[in-house]
């Protein structure tokens, strides 16, 4: 900059700059504008014109980037430079976040831009015992508290507008996409439609939004106006709904799934027809396995006795424990008699049985593994690899695994 900076030019130049660290590390806009105008001279200062530093940060030991000399506490120390303003500001916002003395100012109101100056100065940033009130003056004479409240009401300083996180394929139906910091009801607002009713059109109930959302205004369809879709990994039904503009519900229902199971990568989820088959969700379909058990029941085998047989040699010829035989024909005593119908059911049977009763859900999370979930319920990971038919170690966000106990 070859000519001296006026405050009111500098709050206009670097602004949105501090608007962005707002959002992105919890710092008032106010309080790093107030900072970078005391610090820096308004821009103005050898630091700030020949090394884009206006903070007045200082090299330290972890440092290894560019520095410049400068006098201050003692002659020619040692201060960081930066490739751009925009480096210094964030230098800042990573100074504050990551220093434990300034711990506590992240625990005060980000409005509170009065209790900032002051935990700043309490934390030692500068030695000089008025720099709060400069702090507090600097704001409140430059109206800088305007971009904290800005910021809060979901303005977007980013130079571009964020795109949408997935390709919406064309079903004829309204939207928009969620903007950094912007909430459901900017949304509602500036749709004139009610919170409640962005929630319903796209099946938010219990979702957090993230910036890059797409969000129906109107209602979405029962189908799509393509066949199918083919899941990729990090797809989720819910993205899916949002991708076409189907129901979440409805999708559901095409395929056969039960609410809140996910689809396997590579398995194809009907759009607009009913599937043939329910997708491999990763577990265990009850109705199948309880069907499986009924007719596995109705076609146990059974022995009449005959004469000279005892319960030792029935067990012998069917490999059957005694215990077994007497639990699953209710007999007090090894004594039978000629003619009796023994059922004959092995004790793996009925384990398994008992298995299905004293099933568990575990929902996959961020960042789990099959050997941390193994390790959780104490059991191996061949064992759920086998009871959710999975033919990898791999898992999906979502993923509903079935753990027999």
């Amino acid at each position: 900059m070859a000519q001296n900076m006026t405050v009111k030019q500098y709050i206009d130049s670097f602004k949105n700059i501090a608007m962005i660290e707002m959002i992105e590390h919890k710092i008032p806009a106010s309080i790093t504008l107030a900072q970078g105008i005391l610090e820096s001279g308004a821009g103005n200062s050898r630091l700030a014109k020949q090394g884009n530093n206006h903070f007045g940060i200082k090299c330290k030991k972890d440092w290894t980037s560019c520095t410049i000399l400068e006098d201050d506490d003692a002659l020619q120390e040692c201060f960081r430079c930066y490739k751009s303003v925009r480096e210094s500001y964030n230098d800042h916002s990573l100074f504050l976040k990551n220093g434990k003395r300034y711990e506590g100012l992240f625990k005060l109101e980000i409005s509170d831009y009065k209790g900032w100056a002051r935990g700043l100065l309490a934390a030692g940033y500068a030695t000089n015992p008025k720099y709060a009130d400069l702090l507090i003056g600097t704001i409140e004479r430059n109206k800088l508290a305007q971009y904290d409240s800005m910021v809060l009401n979901g303005y977007n300083p980013y130079n571009k507008i964020m795109t949408a996180n997935i390709e919406v394929v064309d079903n004829k139906v309204p939207y928009t996409v969620i903007q950094p910091n912007q909430k459901i009801a900017d949304i509602a607002t500036e749709s004139n439609k009610s919170e409640k009713k962005i929630i319903k059109y796209n099946d938010l109930q219990g979702k957090t939004i993230q910036p890059g959302d797409v969000l129906y205004l109107k209602a979405k369809k029962r189908k799509a106006s393509v066949e199918a879709h083919t899941v990729a990994l990090g797809d989720n039904m819910w993205l899916i709904s949002q991708k076409y503009a189907v129901k979440l519900n409805v999708l559901y229902k095409k395929n056969k799934m039960e609410e809140g199971t996910e689809p396997k990568p590579g398995e194809v989820i009907q759009l607009r027809s009913k599937a043939d088959q329910r997708p491999d969700t990763g577990r265990i379909n009850m109705d199948e396995v309880l069907e499986k058990r009924e007719q596995q029941k109705n076609q146990q085998k059974f022995h009449i006795v005959a004469q000279g047989e005892t319960l030792y040699s029935i067990s012998k010829k069917y490999s059957i424990s005694i215990t077994d035989l007497k639990t699953q024909n209710h007999l007090k005593s090894e004594q039978v008699y000629i003619g009796q119908k023994l059922w004959l059911v092995k004790s793996e049977d009925s384990s398994s049985a008992e298995n299905i009763t004293n099933q568990l859900k575990h929902i996959v999370v961020q960042g789990e593994t099959l050997f941390a979930i193994s390790r959780k319920y104490n059991v191996t990971i061949e064992d759920i690899k086998k009871w959710n038919k999975m033919q990898s170690d791999n898992l999906v966000l979502g993923q509903i695994l079935m753990i027999l106990k």
